[in-house]
């Protein structure tokens, strides 16, 4: 007998494209250095974290933990939903911004400490406000799921593959990958955000703010408001947009409460939850009684005309500045030159989301300098909203001049050591552009210089509470000025040009909005200057000091104001304060020049706009023009009966909760709860001052060390029709029968399931799943089918990815390694994929015999990762991956009996590993179809393998031979994107190169080990398998041009996003042994279209159809013993089409 081997190089390739790709962006750093802590209450476990010294975020921890239990009733109570398990909060405050974080799907909510501070919305009582906000997330979308938490997504999934014309390929590689999730909720943004930030109606933590309206009025009065389907989503909107779906949502959520009751927003979310709906208008229509459009027109209708009849008295009498600045949506902190000659401020022009840039404009000149200053918005709070969409404004907080004018002061935000991201003071010099750093991990922001150019105030972030404090500038000593520890919120510091005073704006925790107040620069004699129901904020002064400019809402809308200030630092007299402005929008941040010009932010309805004006009296009816908000985007009254109950939530008093004192924590790690176990005692005091008791709250709670906390195990059905094997048999495949469809269709089919479970402060992680071919093994009898031989033997495809993400504490470093191990195994069963030729008698002709065979792949590899920076990702590994190939029973005539079944691996591989991974990419609106930046991967690998060469008898016995070989590859891959000046058709287009080539240090090597350039991730003009060899080049240059950029359209559970066309040419080479010269290149040119869209309000989608032209024609050379079926040994590739499709969650492929 004489056995044809082969078939295999496409297996040993699926197997390394099954591993997990790998991203910096995907990674955060360690933290191993810190320690957390559990309290647990009645429905609710809160961790925490805190140092030795007691530094981290216990007393929000208390907070939380007393909130939680509080509100509980009202939102469960609204929706007729309590969570199945208990909710775990996870407190962070080791990065300067606020972040609020709902995983619906875990149970499992994300707070950062410090409050939120963002130009779009008014203050109000933070930790009130984000716990209540994000559990009301929690049960909100739990209350619209339609299977349950614990099946998130039902995955369908498409593999297709290319053409096979190689007789030692099994089936080719992928030409069409369609993975398209549907989830188990369709809720869309509006709602999600609109009922969490509604809450109740009796609950007053946040409120319709005049910022909140601000945004609406303007963009309703310039009919920008957006559409329905655009409130569905955050898809390619910019910063501003994506707050305007919040905004809206509020607003319409309002609307809803009071037409149809606050029980409607109930009967909605139930609505979602039926398997019949499929998109927020027919769920309203069964809700409401209404069509969803209908319903939206009618809110719109009620909204132009209640604010075109509330504004007339503004619009008729309008008083607002002359833009000097009107590019960009984030443009802050106008502030002249003490000689005032120049005029800076913080501007994103150019930017579609936060990124903000310092600009000095030259007034005399009418030049303007930018200073790009990386890091440099200090206030950025980030809302990762119910649907998974993490919204990331920078707040470039406030900077000044030096007194010299020949420097600027201002804080940024930096990576320490250990991973934490904290804001520090800096100051630039503006003639040498050098930088020195002032602070060191003083999360340090809102800088202001004393007129003596010595000192300097600042606001510092503690707890989830700020103070001020002063920095001596030659000596770098800090000194407190305020002591709050109750959630206050300080900001906006201000010298008075005497430098007598420091005035600030000041937010209670029990408040809404902002008031001033002053105090000594020793920090004694706090007194309030503006403590009114209106917010008052930004103090400015005039150069010698005699009036206090401020912005304030009392006329419903914020706008400009002067307060003479006596002489010998008395108290002003509020009642002499003087209107500056009559805005349409609002106006924010005053600053004044000697010659009495006035610069300030306007916002309208596409942002904030640096503006000026001369100060002039105004108008009486200017002055006297008042607005209210409507009456629709304020909650619904409550009932008297239950008022009371909702006054006692309102009047709270947190203030009693303190940080824990580092001796009680130091009680709960050695005794491991606290209070201790009965019959042991308390924490020992070391000092003479009397220890704090904790009180947690409510009663009943306690604290005590974390202890790993792992969400519920999630399960993701799979349903995949994975169609290597064709009904129609192929050329290569002439010895098998042609299948009927019905046949060929489940012989593809594949069920299966992914489960994934992850502990809740992220420090491990379990990915697996199997998906298994139900028809790939015949089966004789229903009792066949389901033997456990049977299902054993059946084509699968299986991983399990564990990831252990802490670190490691004796390497307290951002960058500790991260542990990952990671299994894969395939199996394909080949019918009648092994030929024998037999002789039946000693005068037969040669006859034919096929045995079925059954290659089985195995992976196994261990990583570990270290994150170094934000951007780079370094990983070395071990991977040992056995291949083994099973001959399937059958009947030989030649030896008249049947051979049983064999099995032998023909492969064996070990290799370590040693990868960079770099991303230096810009944000931007269109990012995902046109890449803007540089991309870079970096491997080496050594890689030992014994590869089958043939059998030998031994004894009467087949021994298997191997041949070992010892490999060293090393692979670049960069990609490069780059937008280009213009928007043509209204969109962004761009270049983009990529650049990838791979070596083999040493002689050739056997072609199981070659690299491959074709196909869909490569030179698409050729099959997969025609550009192979041990060295590999390929490069493409990509234009891409927009065709619909903004095509804003909901079609049932998908709205269309955006439309680009991508047009690209490449060059490739493969070979083995010496340099074949450019004429070896292969070359084509092909056009793609990237449909991006939005599926069910939650997942991002991209449709991509390439057709690509190979415009070289070559004959590829089969391996010794190859042959076509037409008996030729060569294959010919190029002048014909190529064409890819695929359906995934981003383009790259």
């Amino acid at each position: 007998m004489a056995l044809a081997a082969g078939c295999l190089v496409s297996i040993a390739l699926g197997a390394g494209t099954a591993a997990a790709q790998v991203s910096p962006s995907t990674y955060d750093y360690a933290r191993p250095e810190l320690t957390w802590y559990t309290i647990e209450t009645e429905h609710f476990l809160v961790h925490f974290h805190a140092d030795e010294d007691g530094w981290g975020s216990s007393r929000t921890a208390q907070v939380v933990a007393r909130i939680a239990e509080e509100i509980y009733p009202a939102i469960t109570g609204l929706y007729d939903h309590e969570p199945d398990t208990k909710v775990s909060f996870v407190l962070k405050d080791y990065e300067d911004y606020s972040n609020g974080a709902a995983y619906f799907f875990d149970n499992k909510i994300e707070i950062w400490a410090p409050a939120l501070d963002s130009p779009l919305r008014g203050d109000h009582r933070w930790l009130r406000n984000v716990i209540t906000h994000e559990f009301t997330h929690i049960v909100q979308v739990q209350k619209t799921m339609k299977a349950g938490r614990k099946l998130p997504f039902l995955y369908l999934q498409v593999l297709d593959y290319e053409d096979v014309r190689r007789p030692d390929v099994l089936y080719g590689y992928p030409n069409v990958i369609v993975t398209y999730p549907i989830p188990t909720l369709n809720n869309p943004a509006w709602l999600a955000e609109g009922t969490a930030q509604y809450q109740r109606a009796g609950l007053h933590y946040d409120r319709w703010d005049t910022h909140r309206d601000m945004l609406l009025r303007t963009r309703v009065l310039a009919g920008k408001e957006l559409s329905l389907a655009d409130m569905g989503g955050f898809y390619s909107h910019s910063s501003l947009l994506r707050e305007g779906v919040y905004n809206h949502g509020f607003a319409f959520t309002h609307y809803l409460a009071n037409t149809y009751g606050e029980e409607a927003l109930r009967r909605l979310s139930a609505a979602l939850g039926t398997w019949s709906n499929w998109n927020v208008e027919r769920a309203m229509r069964d809700a409401l009684g209404v069509p969803g459009d209908r319903v939206y027109a009618d809110w719109m209708a009620h909204l132009r005309q209640a604010y075109r009849e509330r504004t007339e008295a503004v619009r008729a009498s309008l008083v607002e500045g002359d833009l000097a600045e009107p590019k960009g949506f984030y443009n802050f902190y106008p502030r002249f030159s003490p000689d005032g000659t120049r005029l800076a401020y913080l501007s994103n022009r150019g930017e579609d989301f936060s990124r903000t840039s310092l600009y000095v404009r030259d007034l005399e000149r009418g030049t303007v300098t930018a200073h790009h200053l990386d890091g440099l918005d200090p206030h950025v709070y980030v809302h990762t909203c119910a649907l998974g969409h993490r919204l990331r404004s920078g707040v470039a907080g406030a900077f000044d001049w030096r007194p010299d004018g020949q420097a600027i002061v201002y804080a940024r935000r930096r990576d320490t050591p250990e991973g934490y991201l904290f804001a520090d003071l800096y100051e630039i010099d503006l003639a040498s552009k050098s930088v020195e750093r002032l602070t060191t991990q003083a999360r340090a922001t809102d800088p202001s210089y004393a007129p003596d150019g010595r000192r300097i105030v600042f606001v510092r972030q503690e707890d989830g509470t700020t103070n001020l404090f002063l920095l001596d500038r030659d000596t770098g000593v800090m000194t407190r000025l305020t002591d709050f520890h109750d959630g206050t919120q300080v900001s906006d510091p201000a010298w008075h040009p005497s430098g007598g005073w420091i005035y600030l704006a000041r937010t209670q925790p029990d408040g809404h909005g902002r008031d001033l107040y002053r105090l000594r620069p020793d920090g004694s004699d706090l007194q309030p200057i503006l403590a009114t129901p209106a917010d008052e904020r930004s103090p400015a002064f005039d150069p010698d000091g005699q009036a206090l400019y401020y912005s304030s809402d009392a006329s419903g809308i914020f706008n400009l104001y002067r307060l003479p200030l006596p002489a010998g630092g008395a108290l002003p007299d509020p009642s002499r304060a003087e209107r500056l402005t009559n805005v349409l929008g609002g106006a924010f941040m005053p600053d004044v020049d000697a010659t009495g010009r006035l610069a300030f932010a306007q916002y309208q309805w596409d942002g904030y706009k640096i503006a000026w004006r001369e100060i002039e009296p105004l108008p009486e009816a200017a002055r006297t023009a008042m607005y209210t908000p409507p009456p629709i985007t304020q909650k619904p009254d409550v009932p008297a009966p239950v008022a009371a109950e909702w006054a006692a939530l309102n009047r709270y008093d947190d203030a009693d909760l303190r940080p824990w004192p580092a001796q009680v924590l130091s009680a709960v790690r050695t005794e491991g709860a606290y209070p201790p176990p009965s019959g042991t005692d308390g924490p020992a005091s070391t000092s003479a001052e009397p220890v704090a008791e904790p009180a947690p709250e409510p009663a009943g709670s306690s604290v005590r060390p974390y202890s790993q906390t792992f969400t519920s195990f999630s399960f993701f059905p799979v349903l995949r029709l994975d169609q290597y094997v064709t009904r129609r048999t192929r050329d290569l495949d002439a010895r098998l029968t042609t299948r009927t469809r019905g046949e060929a269709l489940l012989r593809n089919l594949k069920t299966g399931v992914y489960v994934s479970s992850r502990e809740v402060l992220e420090g491990m992680s379990l990915l697996g799943g199997v998906l298994v071919g139900p028809a790939s093994k015949e089966a004789t009898s229903l009792g066949d089918f389901f033997s456990p031989s049977r299902l054993l033997d059946l084509e699968r495809d299986a991983f399990l990815q564990v990831e252990y993400r802490k670190g490691f504490g004796l390497l307290p470093r951002r960058w500790s390694p991260q542990l990952a191990v990671e299994l894969y195994n395939i199996r394909r069963n080949v019918d009648r994929g092994l030929t024998i030729e037999e002789f039946p008698c000693t005068a037969c002709y040669p006859d034919t015999t096929y045995a079925d065979l059954a290659y089985s792949l195995w992976e196994a590899d261990v990583f570990a990762r270290s994150k170094v920076n934000r951007y780079t990702l370094l990983e070395v590994g071990y991977r040992y991956s056995p291949y083994r190939v099973k001959t399937e029973r059958f009947f030989s005539r030649e030896e008249d009996q049947f051979i049983p079944s064999s099995s032998s691996r023909y492969y064996i591989g070990r290799a370590f590993m040693a990868n960079a991974y770099v991303e230096l990419l810009r944000p931007y609106r269109d990012a995902d179809v046109l890449p803007e930046g540089l991309r870079l991967e970096a491997r080496y690998e050594a890689e030992t393998g014994r590869l089958l060469e043939r059998f030998d008898v031994e004894n009467g016995v087949l021994v298997p031979q191997y041949r070992q070989d010892t490999n060293h590859r090393l692979t670049l891959d960069t990609r490069f994107g780059l937008r280009l000046p213009g928007r043509p058709g209204g969109g962004v287009h761009g270049l983009g190169l990529r650049l990838r080539g791979s070596t083999l240090l040493g002689p050739p090597v056997d072609d199981f080990y070659n690299d491959y350039v074709g196909g869909l991730i490569g030179a698409r003009g050729y099959p997969f398998y025609a550009l192979g060899g041990n060295e590999t080049l390929w490069l493409q240059a990509a234009y891409h041009a927009p065709l619909l950029p903004r095509i804003h359209r909901q079609v049932l559970f998908v709205y269309l996003d955006k439309l680009y066309a991508r047009l690209y040419a490449d060059a490739a080479m493969a070979w083995s042994g010496p340099w074949p010269g450019l004429d070896a290149a292969r070359r084509d040119v092909g056009a793609e279209l990237r449909l991006g869209v939005g599926s069910f309000y939650l997942l991002p989608t991209a449709l991509f159809l390439s057709a690509t032209y190979g415009l070289d024609r070559f004959d590829f050379r089969l391996d010794e013993g190859f042959l076509t079926p037409d008996g030729r040994s060569t294959v010919r590739y190029g002048r014909e089409w190529q064409w890819h499709f695929g359906v995934l969650f981003g383009f790259d492929v």
